[in-house]
C-alpha cells in the first residue's frame, strides 16, 4: 500500500474521505436523534431518512452533471465550505428550537451536496490512481479508512450529543467539513476537469443511454441495486432478533452489531490483501458470505452463534461494495467516471430504503428469523447470478511498475502526483488484465 500513499494528491483525497464519512456519521447520528426528540415519532425518523438521503440521491446526479466541469481544487472546497455552514446553522437552529420541518430542509440541502461532493472526490481519487497504475491498492486503503469511519462516527456521535449536547456535536461536524475543504483546497496535483458540451440534462440522459449500452456496467449496476436490496433487509430486523428471537436485550443487540463491525474491518483487510482476483471471484465470495452470514444467524440457538453468523456478513459487507465499485471504475472511461459514480450513489443511497421496507414487512408477518433467511437466500442467489453475469469481466486495473509505463509520461512526475497525460479515455493501452 505504501507506493499509493506516496501521491501527494492521493493523501490529500483520502483524507478528504475519510474525514468526510466519520463527519457524515456523526451528523446522521447527531440530526436523527434531534429530528426523534423534536417529533417523538417514527414518521419523524422515516422523514429525515428521506429528506437526508433518499431524495438526495435522486436530485445529486443532476449536479454532478452542472459541476463535472469545474476544476476538483475549486468545486470540492466550495461544497465542503456550504457543509460547515448548513451545519452551523443547523447548530444554532438546534438551540433556538427552530421548526422540524426547516431542519429537515437543511437537512435534504446538506444531503445533495455531501452526496455531490463524495462523487466527484471518487471520480478524482479514480483519475490519480488509475494514472499510476493503483487503482485498487487506493481503493483498498479508502475502503479501510471507511470501515474504521463506520465503526467510531456513530459512537462518536452519540457521546458528543451526551456529553456537549446536539449544538457541540453539530459545530464539531461543521469543524470537520471546513477542514476537508481547507484540505483538498491546498491540494497539489488534482486531475483536471473534463470537458463537457452538454447540458447537465443532457448529460444526466447520456449516461443512462452509457451504461445500458455496455454489458459489464450494466450488469454491474443492476446486480449492486439488487444485492442492497438484500442486504439491507437486516436493518430493521436485528434489533427485534436479539429482543425477540434470542431474548438478548440490549446488550445482545449490541453485540451483534458489534461483531458485524468487526467482521466489515476484517473483510477490508481480506480486500487489502487479495485485491488483485479478478473482480467477478471478490463479488460472488463477499456476496455469498453475507448470505451464509444471514443464514446462520437465521437458525442461531443463541447468541454466541448468531454473533458468529453477524461477523461472517460483515466479513461480505466489508469486501463487496469495494469489489462493485472498483470493477464499475475499471470498465468506465475518464470522461463517464463522475456520472457513472453518481448513478452508483443512487443505488447506495435509495435502494436501502426499500430493503429496510422489505425487512419490516417480512419481519411484521413471519418473524425476525424468516426475513433473515430472505436475506440469505437472496445474498446466495446475487452470489450465483454474479458468478454467472459477470465471467466476462476483465480485472483491467494497471499494474506494472512504473518503468513499464514509460508510454504514459515521466513516472516521476505520476509518482509525486502531478497532472497525467491526458492521451484518451482511460489510458486502456497501459491496463494489464489479470490472470
Amino acid at each position: 500500500m505504501k507506493p499509493v500513499l506516496r501521491i501527494p494528491a492521493y493523501r490529500r483525497l483520502l483524507a478528504a474521505y475519510a474525514l468526510n464519512e466519520l463527519a457524515f456519521m456523526l451528523g446522521s447520528v447527531t440530526l436523527a436523534l434531534l429530528v426523534y426528540r423534536r417529533t417523538g415519532s417514527v414518521l419523524g425518523a422515516t422523514a429525515f431518512f428521506l429528506t437526508a438521503q433518499f431524495v438526495p440521491a435522486l436530485i445529486a446526479p443532476m449536479c454532478v452533471a452542472r459541476l463535472e466541469h469545474l476544476t476538483p481544487r475549486t468545486v470540492l472546497p466550495a461544497l465542503h465550505c456550504l457543509e460547515a455552514v448548513i451545519f452551523v446553522i443547523l447548530a444554532w437552529a438546534a438551540s433556538a428550537h427552530v421548526t422540524v420541518s426547516i431542519m429537515l430542509a437543511l437537512a435534504l440541502l446538506d444531503g445533495v451536496a455531501a452526496l455531490t461532493a463524495r462523487t466527484l472526490t471518487r471520480a478524482a481519487t479514480v483519475s490519480v490512481t488509475s494514472a499510476a497504475g493503483l487503482l485498487r491498492e487506493g481503493n483498498a486503503v479508502a475502503n479501510a479508512a471507511f470501515s474504521v469511519c463506520f465503526m467510531f462516527g456513530p459512537g462518536l456521535g452519540g457521546t458528543l450529543v451526551a456529553t456537549g449536547g446536539t449544538s457541540v456535536a453539530l459545530l464539531t461536524d461543521a469543524a470537520l467539513f471546513a477542514i476537508v475543504a481547507i484540505t483538498l483546497a491546498t491540494a497539489r496535483g488534482l486531475p483536471e476537469p473534463v470537458a463537457i458540451g452538454t447540458s447537465a440534462r443532457g448529460r444526466v440522459r447520456a449516461v443512462l443511454a452509457y451504461a445500458r449500452a455496455r454489458p459489464p456496467i450494466r450488469s454491474l449496476l443492476l446486480l449492486q441495486a439488487a444485492g442492497v436490496l438484500f442486504f439491507t433487509i437486516s436493518v430493521p430486523v436485528e434489533v427485534v432478533f436479539a429482543q425477540r428471537s434470542l431474548h438478548v436485550g440490549a446488550a445482545g443487540y449490541g453485540g451483534l452489531l458489534s461483531a458485524w463491525g468487526a467482521g466489515a474491518v476484517a473483510g477490508a483487510a481480506i480486500y487489502a490483501r487479495w485485491r488483485g482476483l479478478p473482480s467477478r471471484d471478490l463479488i460472488a465470495f463477499s456476496a455469498g458470505a453475507l448470505g451464509v452470514g444471514f443464514a446462520v444467524m437465521a437458525v442461531a440457538p443463541s447468541l454466541a452463534v448468531a454473533i458468529v453468523g453477524a461477523a461472517i456478513a460483515g466479513v461480505g459487507n466489508g469486501i463487496v461494495s469495494v469489489a462493485g465499485r472498483t470493477a464499475l471504475q475499471e470498465e468506465v472511461e475518464d470522461e463517464w467516471m463522475a456520472m457513472i459514480m453518481s448513478l452508483y450513489e443512487v443505488v447506495y443511497q435509495s435502494v436501502p430504503g426499500g430493503g429496510i421496507l422489505l425487512g419490516g414487512a417480512i419481519t411484521a408477518f413471519g418473524g425476525p428469523r424468516v426475513a433473515l433467511a430472505v436475506a440469505g437466500v437472496g445474498s446466495l442467489a446475487i452470489a450465483a447470478v454474479a458468478w454467472s453475469a459477470l465471467a466476462g469481466i476483465r480485472s483491467r486495473h494497471l499494474t506494472q511498475p512504473a518503468a513499464a509505463r514509460i508510454d504514459q509520461g515521466d513516472p516521476a512526475r505520476v509518482a509525486v502526483g502531478a497532472d497525467p497525460p491526458r492521451s484518451g479515455p482511460r489510458r486502456d493501452a497501459a491496463r494489464t488484465p489479470a490472470v
